[in-house]
């Protein structure tokens, strides 16, 4: 079991790296646990400091959630392997430090038969995801009361250089956890993921996902091929394509998982780097807010269902999907690091051709007559 704090300033990206991250892992086989951020569930709910709750108070309501959560989810070992569970807490215990001294904070805990100490060993690892307000200011959206808008986190109220110091104090509470790494904002957003994405997996001693996609047309393997494979993962999955804010940007939602296992829903842009690499941002969103989309839904385009299967073979890891439409063929792809790195097909594999770059074989374009 891996326990990993995702912290930081606000704004600083946590929700959207923890939705990507519990996408990769979960087609590693892995089973992701992501614990909300008590402040703002408590916030939300009616409770929040103000007239009749001092700041204290409200921290005393925070560390008695976060301390319940965490037992309760550090539980989940006894339900599935431990060495594939992976648990994100989205700001952990010393987060209270950004908004009640240390020597409060101290009483808290002892309150409680804690020490500092127990309850930074308590995770294997502190991500500070340093705020967009220091050093991308353009992209820190916040409840602005002078604004209608109040941007992706109805509870953000800090100002940017609120957030700046919220975010120093936040990464102060955690200095001297033995695994304490900081990502800043160095390099565009997407350059920030790449390196989270980097730590997490070096903790898992699990090969880097690869950033260039090869994809080849298949025919379509028996279920007697599928179940040869070792598959780490399979998926239902349903793509519904969105009308187009940008030409240059695709935009999608996804309903992933089935009625014993549960949905997750996922919204993603994609944008054309050349034609074997492009940029790609997704986010899990609620039910609701996928309800919402569809009705942004593009008609000129069908839905795509298909059943998506992970496996490896001689360390390369493929996924393949299987499509509704189609009882002839399959797409299957792998990404890798250079364009020319070799990649070898597993020999149950019936390679129809390689597709490569070829618009043709996009979902997006699939999706416009569901066929191949």
């Amino acid at each position: 079991m891996l326990k990993i704090c995702i912290t930081g300033g606000p704004g600083a990206g946590k929700s959207s790296i923890m939705s990507l991250l519990e996408n990769i892992l979960q087609d590693r086989g892995f089973h992701v646990c992501i614990v909300p951020e008590t402040p703002t569930e408590l916030i939300l709910t009616g409770i929040k400091p103000g007239d009749c709750i001092s700041m204290i108070d409200f921290q005393e309501f925070v560390l008695d959630k976060q301390l319940a959560k965490e037992k309760l989810y550090e539980k989940m070992a006894d339900y599935c392997d431990p060495d594939k569970l992976v648990i994100f807490y989205d700001r952990g215990v010393l987060d209270c430090l950004a908004y009640v001294d240390r020597d409060i904070m101290e009483k808290m805990l002892q309150e409680r038969n804690l020490t500092f100490s127990e309850v930074m060993d308590y995770y294997d690892a502190v991500f500070h995801l340093v705020t967009a307000a220091d050093g991308a200011e353009e992209f820190y959206v916040w409840n602005d009361p002078s604004k209608e808008d109040v941007g992706n986190n109805a509870a953000r109220s800090e100002s940017p250089e609120e957030a700046i110091v919220k975010d120093k104090k936040t990464l102060e509470a955690w200095i001297g956890h033995s695994h304490l790494r900081v990502f800043d904002n160095s390099t565009d957003f997407s350059g920030k993921v790449d390196r989270v994405v980097e730590e997490v997996f070096n903790l898992l001693g699990e090969p880097l996902p690869k950033k260039i996609e090869r994809k080849f047309l298949i025919e379509k393997p028996t279920q007697e091929d599928i179940n040869n494979m070792g598959c780490s993962s399979a998926s239902n999955i349903i793509q519904t394509y969105l009308v187009k804010k940008d030409e240059n940007v695709e935009r999608r939602v996804r309903q992933k998982g089935n009625k014993e296992e549960g949905f997750t829903f996922y919204y993603t842009e994609k944008r054309d780097v050349s034609n074997v690499e492009r940029i790609e941002k997704e986010y899990k969103i609620t039910p609701d807010e996928y309800v919402a989309y569809l009705s942004e839904a593009d008609t000129s385009l069908h839905q795509i269902s298909k059943v998506r299967y992970c496996f490896i073979y001689k360390n390369q890891y493929f996924e393949l999907d299987s499509y509704s439409f189609s009882e002839e063929y399959a797409l299957l792809e792998i990404k890798i690091n250079d364009i020319d790195e070799e990649v070898e097909l597993p020999p149950f594999i019936k390679l129809v051709k390689d597709v490569t770059g070829d618009k043709n074989y996009r979902n997006s374009s699939i999706a416009k007559n569901l066929s191949f």
